[in-house]
């Protein structure tokens, strides 16, 4: 419950304006976004540009009195999605790859290969993740990589809890039958 009050305390001062505050959420949020970005295009230097953009342009919304942020972490995420699809379409790619953080992941927490069956190898979930459709792609990232609850999830992408379920679930039955 002092965490909830916490987190009101703080997105009210952001809302002020509070520059200070705003540099602690910089501090918070920047390795996360970069590390979710860095899922989604595979560019240290691409997602270090983007992470930039979202915390540029969450400032300049903040400057204008009218605006305001309910919920931080929902705000952030989609100003980063909505910034990755501006880059893909700006750069026309179709796939997005997964590397060397993937691997790491993978192997430091093995709660996520038991989701996936760990007998596979990286190649193989590398190659089947990619098969998936973007949604598919999206919700596997953010839950397994980013470690986003399923309430986040669906703050972010707009859709009800239930939705999020039912995506989750059938991207892992759709990323098993793929995976021989």
């Amino acid at each position: 419950m002092k965490d909830y009050f916490k987190q009101i305390d703080i997105l009210a001062k952001i809302n002020q304006g509070d520059e200070n505050t705003f540099l602690e959420m910089y501090d918070f949020y920047a390795p996360k976004l970069f590390r979710h970005i860095y899922y989604r295009n595979g560019s240290k230097e691409t997602s270090e540009d983007i992470a930039q953009q979202v915390f540029y342009k969450v400032w300049q919304y903040l400057l204008k009195p009218e605006n305001k942020i309910d919920n931080l972490n929902a705000f952030l995420y989609k100003t980063a999605n909505n910034l990755i699809a501006d880059y893909y379409r700006k750069a026309e790619r179709k796939n997005v790859p997964l590397d060397d953080i993937l691997e790491r992941k993978l192997s430091v927490e093995p709660s996520y290969t038991n989701e996936m069956d760990q007998n596979l190898d990286l190649g193989k979930i590398q190659e089947a993740i990619i098969k998936l459709s973007l949604e598919q792609q999206e919700l596997i990232t953010w839950r397994y990589f980013d470690d986003l609850s399923i309430d986040q999830i669906a703050k972010i992408s707009g859709k009800s809890k239930n939705a999020i379920y039912v995506g989750l679930h059938r991207a892992l039955k759709e990323l098993k039958k793929i995976t021989p």
